[in-house]
């Protein structure tokens, strides 16, 4: 299981030991304030400086991904953390925070060693990505034509993503005109399959946003999703040049997520 649907939302569970981190903190200082007074002003400016911390040296590693939108650093909602980063971040403003503050300093430290361990126990728990290694399907798509084609004969021999979506999904149109972006880039190949619509839904929705996809297909009958066995929308996944899948992410992408993979896929190619 890579991701948990609660109604609506699709939460991907490698977001769990940040969450699971963020609780214990969160509840933990709130309710030792009244008799450590200061405590929770501690913890939520302990959160900040995680988060931020997590996100830049994230983002070290994509920089073309937030330079041409600085702003999308404080998406806090959307993926790109680095849990190092986060916890090596924390604990340096906790170590000058409680040093200033001395009556804070056993309870803070004790609160915060909760919070790591607890995040560090969680990640150590995740499963590793379903599928690792899995060449592309041989499965049944359409062009906007209504010609059939099979998914594995359309990659091109670049490191390959694979986008499930529907025009209903709110994340999915979020995400649409950044892949569209990733589109032109040589790096990379992009391929959006829609799930379970008609094709003039799909025509009249991509007309509308101006969407200009070199070849947008469709599964009518979602059998990509049932073959990742993907929980809910936005699907993506990540493969190789030589067509093995290197990675799944379930929910709503970011820029700097294509950006990591197409790095990662060009020093993998240099060796």
């Amino acid at each position: 299981m890579e991701a948990l649907t609660l109604g609506p939302l699709l939460l991907p569970v490698s977001r769990l030991p940040g969450l699971a981190a963020l609780l214990v903190l969160l509840i933990s200082t709130e309710l030792l304030d009244k008799r450590h007074p200061g405590l929770a002003r501690w913890g939520w400016l302990t959160l900040l400086v995680a988060a931020l911390a997590g996100r830049l040296i994230y983002a070290a590693g994509a920089p073309g991904a937030y330079l041409s939108a600085p702003w999308t650093l404080l998406y806090f909602w959307q993926p790109g953390y680095s849990w190092w980063g986060a916890l090596l971040g924390g604990l340096i403003f906790t170590g000058i925070y409680l040093h200033r503050h001395a009556p804070l300093r056993k309870i803070g430290g004790l609160s915060f060693a909760a919070t790591a361990a607890t995040g560090l126990l969680v990640l150590a728990l995740l499963p590793g990505t379903q599928g690792k290694g899995d060449a592309i399907p041989d499965l049944r798509v359409f062009n906007l034509d209504g010609e059939e084609l099979r998914l594995n004969q359309l990659a091109d021999g670049r490191p390959l993503v694979v986008n499930l979506w529907a025009t209903w999904c709110p994340p999915c149109r979020r995400e649409m005109p950044m892949l569209m972006d990733f589109e032109n880039d040589p790096r990379v190949q992009i391929l959006l399959i829609n799930q379970g619509e008609s094709l003039l839904a799909v025509e009249r929705y991509l007309d509308d946003q101006r969407l200009r996809f070199t070849l947008p297909l469709l599964d009518p009958e979602q059998n990509a999703m049932r073959r990742f066995e993907a929980p809910g929308l936005p699907a993506t996944l990540f493969y190789s040049a030589e067509g093995q899948l290197v990675d799944r992410h379930f929910g709503e992408l970011s820029r700097a997520q294509i950006e990591q993979f197409i790095r990662r896929q060009g020093r993998s190619l240099d060796k």
